[in-house]
């Protein structure tokens, strides 16, 4: 009998948490992918007494070879059925690929990636088309249910689906942190709260060059072993780089370990593989990211060998927003974003890219850069990405310098903010604002350094608009 390697992807992840507003749906959405390819999977292995073992279990994606083909026939038919059942509406691929005398693991692996990468063209079949008589789901326009609540409201199998999971702690479990008992909001409100003016942040974070570390292994043999030991190492060093970074966060915000519970404003969302999504208070953001990012480095530099290339850098992305703004679009931003922070920062550093939505609608970066950050005349207002350590981009750490700097009572933020009106309505103005900004602090080395730097003048702004914490400021 042959082996079958069994392959699982979950498409368009970002879409599919963030197509509602609702924090509970959202959280059960994220729940619902992440017990998809661990302990749905795990339960499902071990009912049906298959046997194998798993190489990948994270981040949407499963890789798990069985013994023999029936095995991987039951785990094809039975699993499809138990996603469709507990998760209608999720968008997924499923295949197999066997293991023969005449078949590498490579080439398995290979072919296997391509029938994924095919199904995903495939339209998923209506698992409830509805009649014209039904109520809809007025958020989603989607066939409704009746939703037994103290509203009585109607709602879509997909979207009741995802807040029947909300209170799954999955993903709390993966992040439990010794000595701590964290709590996680389940409303916006509840993330808010402290903040300013109820500015949030969704952060996406991605690690750099994964698709060459995997085409490196895929040259080594005994490829699913190398592949399942360096799946674990980059997993873990994702998950400890959050737990680090979330300390640090507490720390921020003064709290200790002996109160019970700490509940903190922000929720992960996505948390495996090299990525990680999360909602958090804006103020934090700045100071998460930059944690994140430091521990991350440390931690894959500790845990990943140097035959799988050793110490990884990541690319992260922050939209800052309102709890009203649409989340898919919100979700769809701060993927260009990171890619932006990639693309523009170099891979071989770690870098973010920020931007604060205050249209009713943005369709993509490049727009918001042609509309929102390039006057008619001179330079835009682009200063990132910014880099976690020297290099050709400007740092993380002397952006918040900066801003610790503008947050003192004397600080030319009410000049900086006239500038960037006038430089879009009357450039000339603007001109004869910058000469007077210069003259009236030219005594202060410190601030005529910032007002040098006109290009971060709409990051200094956005920054100070959510009111960025910085570790240690009073």
């Amino acid at each position: 009998m042959h082996k079958h390697i069994f392959g699982l992807s979950i498409q368009g992840i970002q879409s599919y948490i963030f197509e509602t507003n609702k924090l509970k749906e959202i959280i059960g959405a994220s729940e619902i992918v992440e017990q998809a390819c661990t302990n749905w999977f795990d339960d499902f292995i071990n009912s049906e007494i298959i046997n194998g073992r798993k190489i990948l279990g994270a981040a949407g994606n499963i890789r798990y070879v069985t013994y023999n083909e029936e095995d991987a026939r039951k785990l094809i038919e039975g699993y499809h059925s138990h996603i469709i059942k507990n998760a209608p509406g999720l968008p997924f691929s499923m295949a197999i690929m066997p293991l023969t005398s005449n078949t590498t693991e490579k080439e398995a692996l290979l072919q296997l990636t391509k029938q994924l990468e095919a199904q995903r063209n495939q339209p998923m079949y209506a698992y409830d088309p509805g009649i014209m008589t039904r109520n809809r789901n007025r958020r989603t326009g989607s066939a409704a249910t009746f939703f037994n609540d103290p509203d009585g409201k109607y709602i879509d199998k997909t979207n009741l689906a995802k807040f029947k999971n909300h209170k799954a702690n999955r993903l709390y479990e993966k992040t439990l942190i010794p000595g701590y008992e964290i709590k996680y909001p389940l409303e916006f409100s509840n993330i808010t709260k402290e903040g300013i003016k109820n500015w949030m942040a969704l952060v996406h974070i991605d690690g750099n060059g994964m698709g060459i570390r995997i085409s490196e292994i895929y040259k080594k043999a005994n490829i699913l072993d190398n592949l399942s030991e360096f799946s674990k190492a980059i997993d873990n060093s994702t998950v400890e780089a959050y737990r680090q970074a979330v300390i640090y966060i507490m720390e921020l915000l003064n709290k200790k370990p002996d109160e019970k519970p700490i509940e903190l404003p922000m929720r992960p969302l996505i948390l495996g593989g090299d990525d990680l999504t999360l909602i958090i208070r804006a103020d934090l953001a700045m100071e998460f990211v930059r944690k994140y990012l430091e521990s991350f480095e440390t931690e894959t530099e500790k845990n990943i060998k140097a035959e799988y290339g050793g110490k990884f850098t990541a690319a992260a992305g922050i939209v800052f927003m309102k709890e009203k703004f649409p989340f898919h679009y919100a979700a769809h931003l701060v993927e260009e974003l990171t890619s932006y922070a990639k693309n523009n920062g170099g891979r071989e550093q770690s870098t973010l890219h920020f931007y604060m939505v205050q249209d009713s609608f943005i369709e993509n970066y490049d727009e918001i850069i042609e509309r929102e950050l390039t006057p008619k005349y001179g330079d835009n207002f682009i200063n990132g990405p910014y880099s976690l350590k020297p290099g050709k981009c400007y740092t993380i750490d002397s952006l918040l310098e900066d801003i610790e700097i503008l947050q003192s009572d004397e600080a030319p933020v009410n000049g900086i903010r006239e500038f960037i009106d006038l430089k879009f309505n009357d450039p000339k103005m603007a001109e004869v604002v910058m000469k007077r900004l210069k003259n009236k602090y030219r005594a202060n080395h410190r601030f005529v350094k910032i007002l040098e730097n006109e290009q971060a003048f709409m990051d200094y702004h956005t920054l100070l608009s959510v009111g960025t914490r910085i570790k240690n400021k009073k």
